[in-house]
């Protein structure tokens, strides 16, 4: 992570780059459409004042957001992230030259390379989420140090070793004003970006979590 956002301004600037792109990606699609079928309404499209400003404006918001979320991710330098950023950036000289050349086949590669980078942002969600062995259980002594390495594996990339780091819109856990069992509920039920946790760790294996949160507390 290179910047820390607070919560509340991740949450909002993570909606508004959704947003964003949805918009971005249903005018690419709006326009690969009229270049298939009717290339009249391409032409009228792009010499349309309105909607060149408007596709400029949210080309601006895409970039600026693209790039916040990026530096505010728990690992922005994750593989699949980086080729996620790749794609998007090669979608877009790409549709360019095949919008204004009226080349099919490269404005159907940008549009293929849009949709690949969302298949690599739900790749890179589900990979956050790895099943522990359900089997599992661990003694009360042992709760202490598993907990711990629960943290590590599981919750460290966003909070941060101690807590406090705030990534990817992360609470600082240390200055956490949660009861117990609004603590518990949210490992559990997940919230925003976390996951769900109850769908991979079982009942003790959260606990261990909940308790060593409850100890990095100040």
């Amino acid at each position: 992570m290179l910047n820390a956002i607070p919560s509340g301004a991740y949450t909002g600037l993570l909606h508004t780059h959704k947003l964003v792109v949805l918009l971005f990606v249903i005018i690419y699609v709006v326009k690969l459409a009229f270049l298939l079928f009717s290339e009249t309404n391409l032409d009228k499209m792009r010499a349309s004042k309105p909607a060149r400003i408007f596709e400029m404006v949210l080309s601006v918001l895409f970039l600026i957001t693209g790039i916040a979320m990026w530096t505010n991710v728990a690992d922005p330098f994750n593989t699949l992230f980086l080729i996620k950023i790749v794609a998007v950036f090669a979608s877009i000289p790409l549709a360019v030259i095949g919008f204004k050349k009226k080349k099919k086949i490269l404005a159907i590669l940008s549009v293929v390379l849009l949709f690949a980078a969302y298949g690599l942002a739900e790749v890179k969600k589900k990979q956050s989420l790895q099943p522990q062995n359900e089997e599992m259980v661990y003694t009360e002594g042992e709760a202490s140090v598993y907990g711990k390495e629960l943290y590590l594996q599981y919750c460290k990339a966003c909070h941060g070793e101690d807590g406090a780091a705030q990534r990817s819109g992360a609470k600082n856990l240390q200055t956490s004003t949660l009861s117990d069992q609004e603590t518990k509920m949210q490992i559990m039920e997940g919230k925003g970006l976390m996951p769900a946790y109850k769908k991979v760790l079982n009942e003790k294996e959260i606990d261990a979590i909940f308790n060593h949160v409850k100890s990095i507390r100040k």
